[in-house]
């Protein structure tokens, strides 16, 4: 994956340095974070659990851990794995259900991080996983229909295009009320779905009817100006 990436970018050794790939635990196995440090990119993520979390954990000594808040703790390794490159291994301590406490190690090769930075820099991604699932509800893509390659990657780019309108029609439309909080799913599905008619002149638009009978209709009424005016439509 990360050779198509290089392909693809053709990014040169100074390039990679700016870059962050920033993942789970699925990617940091110590040969993966070894090849990626070897190619120049920065890497924040999570190594692979079994035993060596609960290992790491207990040669830390308990002031040794820093408080993250929300029963959660973090700490520098005593004695890491050595990579090809310096970094930064944190082990992660969180209270699970029941009261049970869990363990995972971070790896991070950004060197004046702090720790509490590191670990807030690694939970950023979860935003990215709420995206993906919210569009997945929105769009209906729980599952992609096509058998052929082209059409898949058609898809996967008209997604693209639908997410990002999704991410930035509140903003132009909606910057207020409440509408405003609303995100993919209930947009698609209680104001994007509103009946009414597009009428064109000349391959311009001249008119918007909407069904008044609609309980949204009013308030995307009165925020299309705003929509039009924002793409230059007097």
């Amino acid at each position: 994956m990360v050779q198509a990436l290089q392909n693809f970018l053709a990014f040169s050794p100074e390039q990679r340095q700016r870059v962050i790939l920033r993942t789970d635990a699925g990617f940091g196995s110590d040969a993966n974070i070894n090849h990626v440090l070897s190619e120049h990119w920065q890497v924040v993520t999570k190594n692979k659990g079994g035993r060596r979390p609960q290992a790491f954990a207990r040669q830390i000594v308990a002031t040794g851990w820093y408080d993250l808040g929300h029963e959660r703790w973090v700490a520098a390794a005593v004695d890491p794995v050595t990579y090809v490159r310096p970094t930064q291994s944190l082990v992660l301590c969180w209270r699970a259900a029941q009261a049970q406490l869990k363990y995972a190690v971070v790896v991070c090769s950004i060197q004046d991080w702090l720790p509490q930075e590191v670990i807030a820099y690694y939970d950023d991604r979860g935003a990215c996983e709420t995206e993906i699932q919210a569009d997945k509800q929105g769009l209906q893509l729980e599952h992609r229909r096509k058998k052929r390659l082209a059409a898949q990657e058609m898809l996967v780019l008209l997604t693209d295009v639908a997410h990002n309108l999704l991410a930035w029609m509140p903003r132009w439309m909606f910057p207020q009320g409440a509408l405003a909080q609303y995100g993919p799913l209930r947009l698609t599905a209680d104001v994007l779905c509103l009946p009414g008619r597009l009428i064109f002149e000349r391959e311009r638009l001249i008119e918007v009817q909407l069904n008044e009978l609609h309980p949204h209709a009013a308030v995307v009424a009165d925020a299309i100006p705003s929509l039009l005016s924002h793409f230059g439509h007097p």
